[in-house]
């Protein structure tokens, strides 16, 4: 793994023989990453096990917290990473200058920070250049305008359902699309394929792609047959709801679609809890 213009080094610790670094360092679990910039601060790498993940963070480690643009510039910096927000700043905005500041300082293991005097009103845009969305901000009023534009621009379309953020998905309020693959590479297709269908219902879907290995387990309480992969199920945590696609069909953005629109309109009813093989020996009479 290469960081391109850096000569910064990779390490490894064994935390199991070296429990002290790690306890230094605040290592509660592993595998974990931090980065050491070599003046004293740390940063904590919070993303996928991926090694493409792993160096866009190294990449956004090794450069400013916040990189200074002019309009030229700016128009190249906005692809320089999955999540970029430059912001165009009025002098005379110190207090907007401050508040970007700390934005940056809190997302820049995630995101790439750009900005650029301008003449006119303050504006900060934010690039979500992995599902082609952009974010707009010009009204600051609001406490939370700012951090609440990056953590909506930074959210992907179709997200990995992971430990770290599990909870959050669950208590969102809204009802869970779950697609259930082994292969990473299979997981990347379907987010690939899907993206139209997540965008039309995002305001009432989180649509999410699970390791099936690492979460086998979870598979079956949502009525999906146990080791059958891939899979995909809907979930509505509020209400206890789970509604599994059937095994074997095909998973495309129409068949998706298709059967969404039926859960919405009670054509699909919820799972009764039983497993689909229980189901099957049920309605088996010979």
């Amino acid at each position: 793994m290469s960081v391109p213009g850096s000569r910064k080094s990779l390490m490894s610790i064994d935390c199991s023989t070296l429990s002290a670094v790690c306890d230094e360092f605040g290592i509660l679990s592993y595998p974990a990453l931090r980065f050491f910039d070599g003046h004293g601060h740390t940063q904590p790498y919070r993303g996928p096990r991926r090694a493409s993940a792993i160096t866009s963070f190294l990449t956004r480690a090794v450069r400013p917290a916040i990189t200074v643009l002019d309009e030229k510039k700016s128009v190249n910096f906005q692809s320089v990473d999955d999540t970029v927000i430059i912001a165009r700043i009025n002098p005379r905005d110190g207090h907007l200058t401050t508040a970007f500041k700390t934005i940056a300082s809190q997302f820049r293991d995630r995101a790439s920070f750009g900005s650029l005097d301008t003449a006119g009103a303050t504006t900060v845009a934010c690039y979500n250049n992995r599902d082609e969305q952009k974010f707009t901000l010009s009204d600051f009023a609001a406490i939370n305008a700012l951090p609440k534009l990056v953590e909506s621009c930074m959210t992907p379309l179709i997200g990995e359902f992971t430990r770290a953020n599990e909870l959050k998905y669950l208590k969102s309020g809204k009802s869970l699309v779950l697609f259930f693959a082994t292969s990473s590479d299979e997981r990347e297709e379907y987010v690939n394929k899907m993206r139209p269908v997540a965008k039309m219902y995002k305001e009432y879907l989180s649509f999410v792609t699970v390791d099936a290995d690492e979460y086998a387990d979870f598979a079956v309480p949502l009525g999906l047959t146990p080791g059958v992969f891939p899979a995909l199920a809907v979930q509505n945590p509020m209400y206890g709801q789970t509604f599994p696609y059937d095994s074997g069909a095909e998973i495309s953005p129409e068949t998706v679609g298709a059967f969404v629109m039926d859960i919405v309109q009670g054509k699909v009813k919820p799972w009764d809890g039983k497993s689909r093989q229980e189901k099957a020996q049920a309605h088996d009479e010979l």
